[in-house]
C-alpha cells in the first residue's frame, strides 16, 4: 500500500473514531464499531493504531494542536496591543468550538470519567498553558500599573474566557430543538461571541470613573 493510500485509510479511521467517541463516549466505543463505520477491517484498525487509546490520543492531540498553535501565535504576536489580542483569543477559541460543536458536551463527561483524556490534556497543553499565563501576567501587570486595565490574574482571565465560550455550546446542545435551524443558530452564536467579548472587556478595561 502506497503512502497516500495509507494516509487516506488512517484519516478514514480517525474520522470514524471521532464520530463514535462523540456519540458513545470513550468507554462505550469499540474498535469493531470504528472499523465498521470507516469501512475497513478490524485488523486494519489494529495495524495502524494498535489500541483504542492510541486512536483517541491521536484525535485529541490533533484537536488540541488545532487550537493551541493559533492561540500561541496570538499570545506571542507583537502586531496588536494586549486588549486586541485578548479579543482575538476569545474569537479563535470560540470559532474552534463552533467548528467542533459536539466537543464541549463530550468533554464534560470525559474529563470526569476518562483518565486517558486527562493525561492527553496534561501532556499536550499543561506546560504550554502555564508558560503562556506567566508571559500574559507580565503584560497584564504592565497594563494594570499604567492604569489601563483592572487588576486580574492571567489564570482568572483564561478561565473566564474558556468557561463563557464552552458553556455557550453546552447550552445550545442541550436546548436546541430537534428541528435544527442552522441559520438561527449561527446568528445566535455570532451574537453570543460579541457578548462574551464585551463581558470580558467590561471586566478588564478601566472606565473613566475607575481610572
Amino acid at each position: 500500500m502506497d503512502k497516500k493510500s495509507a494516509r487516506n485509510k488512517k484519516e478514514l479511521i480517525l474520522k470514524a473514531a471521532e464520530h463514535e467517541f462523540m456519540a458513545n463516549g470513550y468507554e462505550a466505543t469499540k474498535t469493531t464499531q470504528i472499523a465498521e463505520r470507516a469501512g475497513v477491517t478490524h485488523a486494519m484498525v489494529h495495524y495502524y493504531f494498535q489500541t483504542k487509546e492510541n486512536i483517541f490520543r491521536k484525535i485529541y492531540e490533533d484537536k488540541i494542536d488545532m487550537l493551541k498553535d493559533p492561540i500561541l501565535a496570538i499570545v506571542e504576536s507583537k502586531d496588536l496591543e494586549l486588549p486586541q489580542r485578548i479579543d482575538a483569543i476569545i474569537e479563535t477559541h470560540f470559532d474552534f468550538l463552533k467548528a467542533n460543536p459536539e466537543l464541549p458536551y463530550f468533554l464534560m463527561g470525559e474529563i470526569r470519567n476518562n483518565p486517558v483524556f486527562i493525561e492527553t490534556l496534561k501532556d499536550r497543553i499543561g506546560d504550554v498553558i502555564a508558560k503562556s499565563c506567566k508571559k500574559l501576567q507580565v503584560e497584564l501587570d504592565d497594563y494594570i500599573n499604567r492604569g489601563i486595565i483592572n487588576s486580574i490574574l492571567a489564570e482568572d482571565l483564561v478561565m473566564n474566557i474558556v468557561s463563557l465560550n464552552v458553556f455557550t455550546f453546552i447550552a445550545i446542545s442541550v436546548t436546541q430543538s430537534h428541528e435544527r435551524d442552522d441559520n438561527k443558530i449561527n446568528l445566535l452564536l455570532e451574537q453570543r461571541k460579541r457578548e462574551i467579548k464585551e463581558t470580558i472587556n467590561r471586566r478588564i478595561i478601566k472606565t473613566e470613573k475607575q481610572a
